[in-house]
């Protein structure tokens, strides 16, 4: 399908006689629905349309935001800043956005400024049910496979032990705690998948080694995925698990050369852990989680 798809629509100028109306030109340049960040919407919108619209620089951009004397803002949007709805609604004029198209944009934007997981859950639920083919975002299953921690514990659980149809024992070992309801649920879910099922014995086991988030690897779900293994390191750093930890932090300056290196060293220490998981032969007895952090304590320098 042609991606720049013209349509004609009569727009009231504001900052002009308010009896005047102009009919306005607006070239769907992108599909909005091939996004779930804003901001790289938006990054990819301007640099499609400035091509053939030369006034529709990221300055241009400031001024028909009603912006003249800042012409930062659009560069520091996409840079992270926040964004109100004032301009939310000023953006959704000036990219020419139908009514749906326009719904969508908001549910990004609240999206990615959700203060709390609850929020970003459900700005998430919101942006499925608009999405005019939520499969092209992720499959229904699989999003709540990631949306919960507990799924992806459950799956490691029927390896380490041999879980029957009644969950009591896997409700009295599992750390957090979480309600028996959730674990058959999870059960359930695992099942739904082809990701588990009973043995001749009539244990419950993990039908694959391991699990790719592959083609739903949507970056969205994975970091409120990533969200939830964090807050998992924080209750086990405060409440003491009884299985062993390993928790230590490291805070360093270096060059951007030795930060390339020790990238690259992580990423290697990655496949040597999941060579040595794989390697193992032995009947598991335990399920752990790892999480590595790397990131900077400074925004990068602004070059004059």
């Amino acid at each position: 399908m042609e991606n720049h798809i013209l349509m004609l629509f009569l727009k009231k100028c504001s900052h002009l006689s308010s009896h005047k109306y102009y009919i306005i030109l607006v070239e769907n340049y992108i599909d909005i629905y091939q996004f779930t960040h804003f901001r790289k919407y938006l990054e990819e919108y301007q640099a499609a349309r400035v091509q053939s619209d030369p006034e529709f620089t990221r300055t241009g951009i400031c001024n028909m935001l009603g912006l003249p004397k800042t012409r930062s803002y659009f560069a520091d949007v996409l840079r992270g800043k926040k964004v109100s709805p004032r301009m939310t609604a000023k953006f959704i004029e000036v990219l020419g956005l139908n009514k749906k198209a326009a719904k969508y944009f908001e549910t990004m934007v609240k999206l990615d400024q959700a203060k709390t997981e609850t929020a970003r859950s459900a700005a998430m639920e919101e942006l499925l049910h608009l999405h005019p083919n939520p499969q092209h975002i992720l499959d229904s299953n699989t999003y709540e496979y990631y949306n919960h921690w507990y799924h992806s514990a459950m799956f490691a659980i029927l390896d380490a032990m041999d879980v029957t149809d009644d969950l009591t024992p896997v409700q009295k070992r599992i750390f957090p705690k979480i309600p028996l309801g959730k674990i058959k649920d999870s059960l359930s879910l695992l099942e739904k998948l082809g990701l588990a099922r009973k043995n001749e014995s009539g244990f419950w086991k993990p039908t694959k080694e391991s699990i790719s988030s592959g083609p739903y690897n949507n970056a969205e779900l994975i970091k409120q995925y990533q969200l939830q293994c964090f807050e998992l390191s924080k209750q086990a750093l405060i409440t003491r698990p009884k299985m062993p930890t390993v928790m230590s932090t490291l805070t360093f300056s270096i060059s951007n050369n030795a930060y390339k290196k020790l990238e690259s060293e992580l990423q290697e220490f990655k496949a040597k852990a999941r060579r040595i998981i794989s390697e193992d032969n032995e009947k598991a007895n335990g399920v752990y989680q790892m999480n590595l952090h790397l990131f900077s304590n400074l925004d990068p320098e602004v070059k004059a």
